[in-house]
């Protein structure tokens, strides 16, 4: 597997940061509050895929689809992309679900199983977590996020997966909202301060 250089992981960086809070000293401060100095608060989210009602993917203008790493790998050639887009290279996470939007590379969540790590939560074998959800700003307030997480409760339904999970910053409301709108439930919270957490078991 290629390592992203150094030089290109600050690259990655600043887009996330352009892409969360805009741009300016004012933006990357913001950045290092919250994740230096502040205690956060996260909501753990839920869909028990067993009992989950299938709701149909509605959005005719949006593919979605689970890629290849050699897949994704094409579609984000030449493009200056956050690093969310690329936890493959730094987490070895090798499954994600992309949109696109008139053959443009709109969105991603990552799908996090039992032996990959995730930051809040101990995956068991018959759960999953989608994380490192990121939607470029141009493409934003179509509700692709939430029509990719039915896509993706569909498929690991099929693939005998009780529970998926996700944890969501307290003030990140469009995501939660979203993911609520996908059929998740809120079960609980846990907090950090910087990198410092707790891991619950799933």
């Amino acid at each position: 597997m290629k390592l992203i250089h150094p030089l290109n992981q600050l690259r990655y960086l600043k887009n996330t940061v352009h892409t969360f809070y805009g741009h300016g000293t004012r933006a990357w401060i913001i950045f290092f509050y919250y994740g230096l100095f502040r205690i956060n608060k996260f909501r753990i989210l839920q869909a028990d895929l067993v009992n989950l009602a299938d709701t149909p993917v509605e959005l005719d203008e949006v593919a979605y689809f689970i890629p290849t790493i050699n897949e994704l790998d094409v579609l984000r050639t030449n493009k200056d992309l956050p690093r969310e887009f690329f936890c493959d290279k730094f987490q070895k996470v090798k499954t994600c679900c992309v949109a696109k939007v008139q053959d443009e590379l709109a969105y991603i969540h990552w799908i996090y199983f039992k032996g990959d790590f995730s930051r809040f939560l101990k995956i068991d074998v018959n759960s999953a977590e989608i994380n490192y959800v990121i939607t470029r700003p141009e493409f934003r307030g179509k509700n692709i996020s939430a029509g990719a997480f039915k896509f993706t409760i569909q498929q690991l339904r099929s693939q005998g997966i009780k529970y998926l999970y996700a944890v969501a910053h307290d003030e990140n409301i469009a995501s939660i909202k979203s993911f609520l709108r996908a059929g998740f439930v809120d079960i609980g919270c846990t907090y950090s301060l910087g990198h410092f957490n707790f891991k619950t078991k799933v």
